[in-house]
Parts: structure tokens; C-alpha cells; sequence
């Protein structure tokens, strides 16, 4: 029984995820990435080169690099609210179930692994004796390792005292430090070892232990809940998903930025776009990673072209990420009622989108200061500049065009 609830759960969020993502993988955002990926490898691979055996800060890092490599993936479960009530019973039945969310969730995170571990390899390799060959015996650490740090999350879903649960989590953590510290500062195999060693110290004590517990079977469908709903606000950011629910802050000391807009009746969704993207985690908080995220590869991009087409291309992805906040008043139905011109949409989006995209440039163009010359930084702001009206009024309303289409299908 539970077997076919998982196939049949799981079936059916693949179908979902499959949906979506044609729209994530866009032709836009797919050369996009592939341009910014050969961008920041070309500066990895120029980084490289300027170091030597006696950069120690590089093995460092890459203890630090493996262990968030270890904590990346959620245990995916696929609960319902309705299954604390219909699934209580099965209880014992539960176990085989999450057997199987298990392997499942061991795809993503032996992928990431993989990725990761094949990017830090030219660090070590260039800063240390490792080979490109010892990449087999960090990818199989780190699967050992997180194979328990699956297991424990799976223990974490009988536990219901925080304070127990942060310690096991810090305990894990610290573990993971100190298997990355042995693999790395002495050998690969005895980081293997260590981690075959917790594995059966797990499957003796950590198994007998979390099989004596109940499952907290509210705690369970809330952090599946909040695992979704992480998924959802990144395929959100490229079209529109209706059962996205959003997180809303109040951010009254962002009040300051709305008292200067005009309130009166022509201005009505300029209004209302502006206090959604201050108040709206998940276009505010986009904006501020982009950003800072440009800004700090403009302090070790040096190539000025670089630079320039790097920072063009945080540019468009902010926009281009940023264009569903046009439709996020269209289920509403007061915003329906609402006696405006339904043109008012359009003007208020290319003027509100035209201002985070300056306040964006802005922010990197005063770190290139630090970094260029004064007339490759005036070169820089023009450009920006440029890019922003252009894509306000130009590419926006075709962008608006299409999306609305595909809505309508």
C-alpha cells in the first residue's frame, strides 16, 4: 500500500516539476547561464593560475566547500496535511515509505556532489599534491556522509524539542568538518574510513535509537510543506504558479521609499508594485542577492570587457526574474474592481522595473570605482544605463506578451 502511494505521489510531482520547467529552461535563461558559467570559469581559471603548493587557504576552503556540499538536498517525503489523520494508522508502513523517499532524494544531492566536487578539483590540484584521479575518493566520502545526513533527517522527523534538534545538527556538522579536515590536510582514505566508521556506528546505535521514537507527524507535513514551497518560489520568479503562496513582511522603515510616490488615481499599480516589491520576500530578497552577488564579482572581475558583460548579465537576469511581479495582482479580485485603465499595468511596471534596474547599476558601479579607472567606470554606468531603459521598454512588454499567452492556454 504505501509502495503505491509513494509511486503514485511521486508520479505525479515529476509530472508537475516537468511542466514548469519548460518554462524555467527557456531559451533566455539557458544561454544566459551558459554565459555566465564560461564567464566565471574563465576567472576561475585565470585565479588559478596566480597560485601556488603554498596556498594553504585553499585546502581550507575546500573543507569548508565539501561540508555545504554534504547539507545540500531535503529529505523529500511528498506528505499531506490529510495524512496525519489517514496515514496515523499505517505508522509501522511509514518506514518502508520514507526507504523510498530516501533514495529519491539521494539523486539530487549525488549530482550536486558530483558538480561540486569536480569544480574545487582544479583549486586542490593547483594548490596541493592531490590528482584529478583522488576526485572517485572525495565524491564516495561525500555520498557516505550524506547518506547519514539523510538518515538523520529522517530521525530529526520524530523529534519535537528544537534545542535536541540543533544539537544533533551541530554534532553532524562538526562531524563532517572533521571527516573533510582528515581527507584533505592527511589522506583519502582515511576521510573514507571515517566516514564508513559513523555509517556503522549509525546503522548499530543512530537506527536502534530513531526506531523507538514516534513520528511528529505535524512537524513532518510542515517541513515538506516549506520544501515545496521553496521550489515553487523559484520556478515563480520565471511564470506563474497559482498554488505559490507568498511571504509578506511588513518593513515599515521601507515606508520612507513609498511616502514619495504620488497616491492618486493614475498611479494606483505603481503604487501597489512598489509596496509588493518591498514587502515581497521573493522579489525584494532576489533583488538583493543579484545584487550583492554582482557586486562582489566586480571586485575579482579585472578584464574590463568582463566585467562589463558580467554585469550586463546580472542586469538582465534581475529583470528578467523580476518581470512576474506584473501578474501578481490578477487573482485578486478587489485589483479587478478596481475603475483603472487596465494600460496603467504596463506604464507602472516598465517605470518601477526601470528603477530597481537603476538602483542596481548603481550599486556596481560605485564597487567598480574601487576597481577601474574612472573613464571605464563612466563607460560602465552608461552601458548599464542603456541596458535598463532597454529592457524596461523594449523587451518587458514583448516578455509581458508572451507570458500572458501561455497563461491563456
Amino acid at each position: 500500500m504505501m509502495n503505491d502511494i509513494w509511486k503514485q505521489r511521486s508520479k505525479q510531482h515529476q509530472k508537475k516539476m516537468m511542466r514548469y520547467l519548460k518554462y524555467v529552461l527557456n531559451d533566455h535563461f539557458v544561454i544566459v547561464c551558459l554565459f555566465l558559467f564560461g564567464a566565471l570559469g574563465y576567472t576561475y581559471s585565470e585565479l588559478l593560475k596566480t597560485l601556488t603548493d603554498g596556498f594553504i587557504y585553499g585546502r581550507a576552503l575546500a573543507v569548508v566547500f565539501f561540508t555545504g556540499l554534504i547539507l545540500i538536498g531535503k529529505l523529500a517525503t511528498f506528505l499531506k496535511e490529510a495524512d496525519i489523520v489517514f496515514l496515523l494508522p499505517k505508522e509501522k508502513e511509514v518506514e518502508n515509505y520514507l526507504h523510498l523517499a530516501k533514495k529519491h532524494s539521494f539523486i539530487l544531492p549525488t549530482s550536486v556532489i558530483t558538480l561540486g566536487t569536480s569544480i574545487i578539483m582544479p583549486l586542490l590540484v593547483a594548490t596541493s599534491s592531490f590528482k584529478f584521479s583522488d576526485m572517485f575518493f572525495f565524491v564516495l566520502f561525500l555520498m557516505m556522509m550524506k547518506n547519514i545526513e539523510l538518515e538523520i533527517q529522517h530521525m530529526l522527523m520524530k523529534l519535537s524539542f528544537a534545542q535536541k534538534k540543533h544539537t544533533i545538527k551541530f554534532l553532524f556538522i562538526l562531524s563532517s568538518l572533521i571527516g573533510s579536515y582528515l581527507m584533505i590536510f592527511l589522506s583519502p582514505l582515511i576521510g573514507i574510513l571515517y566516514a564508513l566508521l559513523l555509517n556503522i556506528l549509525w546503522l548499530k546505535f543512530g537506527v536502534h535509537y530513531r526506531d523507538r521514537l514516534l513520528y511528529q507527524w505535524q512537524i513532518m507535513v510542515k517541513q515538506e510543506t516549506t520544501r515545496v514551497q521553496r521550489i515553487y518560489q523559484f520556478i515563480n520568479l520565471f511564470t506563474d504558479v497559482p498554488i505559490m503562496k507568498s511571504t509578506i513582511k511588513r518593513r515599515k522603515y521601507l515606508d520612507l521609499f513609498l511616502n514619495k510616490s504620488k497616491k492618486d488615481h493614475n498611479k494606483t499599480y505603481s503604487y501597489l508594485y512598489k509596496r509588493t516589491f518591498l514587502r515581497g520576500t521573493e522579489y525584494s530578497g532576489l533583488f538583493i542577492r543579484l545584487t550583492l552577488i554582482a557586486m562582489v564579482l566586480t571586485l575579482f572581475t579585472k578584464p574590463f570587457i568582463l566585467h562589463l558583460l558580467l554585469s550586463l548579465l546580472f542586469l538582465y537576469l534581475t529583470g528578467f526574474q523580476l518581470v512576474p511581479l506584473y501578474f501578481h495582482f490578477d487573482n485578486m479580485a478587489m485589483a479587478v474592481l478596481y475603475p483603472i485603465n487596465p494600460k496603467q499595468k504596463l506604464k507602472a511596471i516598465k517605470e518601477v522595473l526601470l528603477q530597481i534596474l537603476l538602483i542596481e547599476s548603481f550599486g556596481i558601479t560605485i564597487v567598480s570605482l574601487i576597481v577601474f579607472p574612472l573613464i571605464e567606470t563612466i563607460v560602465l554606468v552608461t552601458a548599464l544605463t542603456l541596458f535598463s531603459f532597454l529592457f524596461s521598454y523594449l523587451y518587458l512588454p514583448s516578455r509581458v506578451r508572451k507570458m500572458e499567452k501561455i497563461q491563456l492556454r
